[in-house]
């Protein structure tokens, strides 16, 4: 019954990743005699287990045996006749009759995904071992897809990485938004906590005494930003900020991912597109697509099935159109082609945008393809070589970061062997999707100690995973002759809906934390944000001030909270997360936790968190 699993790949991914609130506890019976159909039947009962709902301890229990015995199941029915529809009522009926999610998620995720996952399951090359390997994680003997790799030119000249002497001539300001999910159905007052994944809709349920009912502004729960709530974040984002530049790293439509189409996804993009260009006249905006702007969510088709009737034209040609205001046809050829593009919005930049969606690892079109699907890395090497040529800075911007498990692990190390070869090419990167406020560093490939990039992941505009509606602008030294649009310091911006709800509130931006000042760094350089991680572990309350610093939803009284320390295990864990670009390879990581144990000293009242 793994099929089940698959359609409801986006709220499971949810479950585990995303919404620490709604946990699958998932069991699949061992199959015994009876074949196809009457196979998944004989053990409706056992083939999953309840979800349960808002308890972050639960946890997936399948082995391997199972899924793949369950994925033989489903091929014997295949064989044997059964139809897309066939299928897709039977995986309808066991959500509905194990109460997994209210009916019309059922309904809605299986319809909606069904045919493009039997479509890969019936035309993938890979055993079915290794799709429960790689798909799910599990204990199974091939856990990846056939590695491959992609020409990159030697010739790398003698890293470069300018620190300028501040102040410089000339300051541009970018601000970055990212994962601002708009829901153009959200319903003040309605339930902000109910069944279904996401909430603050009365069609999801109606507030009560026991029920929270949702803010005007939005809430702090699984649910998105209202219309106006979104107007107003990109109004005082301009107001504060009176940027040279805008980054839009992707996620615009919301997370009812069960009830979406084409054209509703596409509504949400052209209504935030709309609002961008009201609020930014004259303003260069350079967007990227994140894995919610298909449907299927995460679904971005390969090239190599094209020819079977399937695309992503509807969605490429269609964010041309709405990028054309920005870019020139050059670029619109290749945002046509595969969802990606490069442009020179001033002179001595290049903006590469990156289509991230090709390393998702729950991407199932990768089953199909995963070597370099549209091509695209091959064309990101060759317009960084023109650009080092040319003598250009580059910023890539993109959706998914690289070091986490969200990136497929062979496209994340080519990824980094590109930047390793263009480090004095590249100053800086740009992601979102996690709804966080962190960076990753990355290091040579050679010794892993040497820092030669750093990726920073803003803070989402969405309160979608309990956070409140925030933005980053960064400083860089632009904008005049000897410009190395290195990045020199950043700064967040928040606000808080709970006093923005009280009657007659509205929200009010103001600065979280500013980096030079936080972190007492001179730039956000390689080496700069190499140093400051070690930094974090040698002096007593710096990792503290950080994770105040990112945690927006945590209350503030007169400053940060000091109730807290992070001990060994805890930075071990917690700073590994900057050491790490490549999903593939974790010798940073280890090289640090080696750091934290020869420099770290524990503080006399220690606590875990």
């Amino acid at each position: 019954m793994l099929c089940l699993h698959c359609w409801l790949q986006e709220v499971l991914w949810w479950s585990r990743f995303q919404l620490p609130g709604l946990w699958q506890n998932l069991v699949v019976a061992t199959p015994v005699v009876p074949l196809g159909r009457e196979l998944l039947a004989a053990h409706r009962q056992t083939i999953l287990h309840a979800f349960l709902p808002k308890d972050p301890r639960a946890a997936v229990s399948l082995s391997c045996l199972e899924c793949r015995s369950a994925l033989g199941a489903l091929s014997v029915w295949i064989a044997t006749g059964a139809t897309v529809e066939d299928v897709e009522n039977f995986a309808i009926n066991e959500c509905i009759n194990l109460n997994l999610y209210p009916e019309d998620v059922c309904f809605g995720m299986v319809k909606l995904a069904g045919p493009e996952v039997l479509y890969v399951f019936s035309n993938t090359n890979y055993s079915h071992d290794t799709m429960c390997g790689w798909m799910f994680g599990l204990d199974c003997v091939h856990t990846e897809l056939d590695s491959w790799t992609v020409e990159i030119p030697g010739g790398k000249p003698e890293p470069n990485h300018p620190e300028p002497v501040q102040p410089t001539p000339s300051v541009k300001k970018i601000l970055h938004l990212s994962d601002l999910h708009v829901d153009l159905l959200y319903d003040e007052g309605s339930a902000a906590v109910c069944d279904h994944p996401y909430c603050c809709r009365n069609a999801f349920g109606t507030a009560g005494p026991d029920v929270p009912a949702a803010g005007h502004w939005g809430t702090l729960a699984y649910c998105d930003i209202p219309l106006h709530t979104l107007e107003d974040l990109l109004s005082r984002a301009a107001e504060i900020t009176k940027p040279d530049l805008v980054y839009i790293t992707g996620d615009l439509p919301p997370h009812d991912v069960w009830a979406q189409n084409h054209a509703t996804n596409l509504i949400a993009i052209e209504v935030t597109m709309e609002l961008v260009r009201k609020h930014f006249p004259g303003v260069p905006v350079l967007n990227t697509l994140g894995n919610h702007a298909s449907a299927p969510v995460n679904s971005f088709v390969v090239p190599a099935a094209y020819g079977d009737g399937w695309s992503m034209s509807w969605l490429y040609d269609s964010v041309a159109d709405l990028w054309a205001e920005w870019l020139p046809e050059s670029a619109l050829v290749d945002v046509r082609r595969g969802g990606f593009y490069q442009y020179s919005p001033v002179p001595g930049l290049r903006v590469i945008s990156l289509n991230m969606n090709f390393c998702n690892s729950i991407n199932w079109w990768l089953l199909i393809r995963n070597e370099d699907p549209v091509e695209q890395l091959k064309w990101f090497v060759e317009t960084l070589a023109h650009a080092e040529a040319a003598g250009e800075a580059v910023h890539i911007i993109g959706h998914i970061p690289t070091g986490g498990g969200d990136c497929e692990h062979t496209w994340s190390h080519v990824f980094n062997q590109i930047v390793y070869r263009y480090e004095s090419t590249i100053r800086g990167i740009f992601f979102g999707h996690t709804h966080g406020d962190s960076w990753s560093i990355y290091y040579d490939m050679d010794t892993y100690t040497r820092p030669v990039a750093v990726s920073f992941i803003s803070p989402s505009g969405t309160t979608g995973t309990y956070h409140h509606p925030a933005f980053k602008v960064f400083e860089v030294d632009g904008g005049h002759e000897d410009a190395t649009w290195v990045i020199l310091d950043a700064t967040a911006y928040s606000t808080n809906l709970t006093e923005a709800n009280v009657e007659g509130g509205f929200p009010v931006y103001t600065v979280r934390y500013n980096a030079q000042d936080s972190y007492d760094v001179k730039s956000l350089t390689p080496t700069s944000m190499h140093e400051l991680v070690l930094n974090m572990v040698t002096e007593e309350g710096l990792y503290d001030q950080h994770y105040w610093n990112v945690h927006n939803d945590l209350v503030e009284v007169e400053g940060p909270s000091y109730n807290f320390t992070c001990g060994t295990s805890c930075l071990k864990f917690e700073l590994c997360e900057f050491v790490i670009s490549d999903s593939s390879d974790r010798t940073a990581c280890h090289k640090l936790e080696d750091y934290i144990d020869a420099n770290y000293v524990p503080s006399s009242e220690e606590f875990y968190f």
